[in-house]
């Protein structure tokens, strides 16, 4: 029948947290890599960004504002903006490179 949702059994809703509890309770080496990873990262951020790229950043992906109301705040044009927010990417991917 079309429109029909599938049915869940209780058996797959088992399947389906069970895999949930196995993916969430993660051993010691992987939240220590996490942690790792956070710290260098952010160490990257501190010290191979420009201030620039910093704020387009964080205005972007922490703030979750628009390119084009990115661009109102800092008197930049909304093409400069993606300029550094994809050269910060770059910069951070190569950072990364050494986890």
């Amino acid at each position: 029948m079309k429109g029909r949702a599938k049915r869940l059994s209780l058996t797959d809703r088992l399947c389906e947290y069970s895999s949930f509890l196995k993916y969430n309770t993660v051993e010691t080496g992987k939240t220590e890599k996490r942690k790792r990873m956070e710290k260098i990262i952010s160490t990257a951020i501190e010290n191979e960004l420009t201030d620039r790229q910093k704020d387009c950043l964080r205005y972007y992906y922490y703030d979750g504002m628009r390119v084009d109301d990115i661009a109102g705040i800092m008197g930049l044009r909304p093409t400069t903006v993606y300029k550094h927010i994809r050269l910060a990417k770059k910069a951070l991917k190569k950072c990364a490179a050494y986890l």
